[in-house]
């Protein structure tokens, strides 16, 4: 993997987890009980990491014991992430209303809201494609990028409010429906030229 595939795919799965989206849910209450947030928002970190790394290092194990191809899988989680990129477009989120609670710091805020569906899906596939190694790199990196955008975006929220945040998170949907198209297109490409091959 070269240095340029590698910060391409940090940004990508930086997208799919999307951070700025999520500020905008504890966003109206960094104002009013700023340590509870700072709380919840640490235990939602550590959570990313771990899940994170335990997708990373187990991706190509998780295909492997379906018997499911990687283009397949590719195919497959494109469409997924568009439709969640589409939900998130319209509504925001592509889960209901989240009511914050100190026990929900894990679920939902960590997984499903971060790391969800499509961000499983990404480390499936960068761990079948590069290793189960590179994906734990570029899970780490992604994984402290959204640290740093949670952990710092708390304080910038007090003071912004939660509109622009909503407005940022659905322009990375936009960026999520574009991963998505390329997933869609290289499993469509790759399935097609091993039909001619076999």
């Amino acid at each position: 993997m070269s240095i340029t595939e590698f910060f391409a795919l940090v940004g990508q799965l930086y997208a799919i987890m999307n951070p700025i989206g999520k500020l905008a849910i504890v966003g109206p209450l960094a104002s009013e009980r700023p340590q509870f947030v700072k709380k919840v928002t640490t235990v939602v970190v550590f959570a990313v990491y771990i899940l994170t790394s335990l997708f990373a290092l187990s991706g190509g194990a998780i295909l492997a014991a379906f018997g499911v191809s990687l283009d397949s899988f590719r195919i497959a989680g494109g469409i997924m992430l568009m439709a969640i990129s589409i939900m998130t477009l319209m509504s925001g989120s592509y889960v209901g209303k989240v009511e914050i609670a100190e026990e929900q710091a894990v679920v939902p805020l960590a997984t499903p809201l971060i790391v969800g569906p499509g961000t499983i899906t990404a480390l499936i596939i960068i761990s079948s494609t590069y290793g189960p190694l590179w994906a734990l790199a570029v899970a780490a990196s992604a994984s402290t990028a959204v640290a740093a955008t949670l952990l710092l975006g708390i304080r910038a929220v007090r003071y912004l409010g939660a509109t622009p945040l909503r407005l940022l998170g659905r322009f990375m949907s936009l960026v999520i429906a574009s991963v998505a198209t390329e997933m869609i297109i290289t499993g469509i490409r790759n399935q097609i030229a091993n039909l001619f091959t076999h």
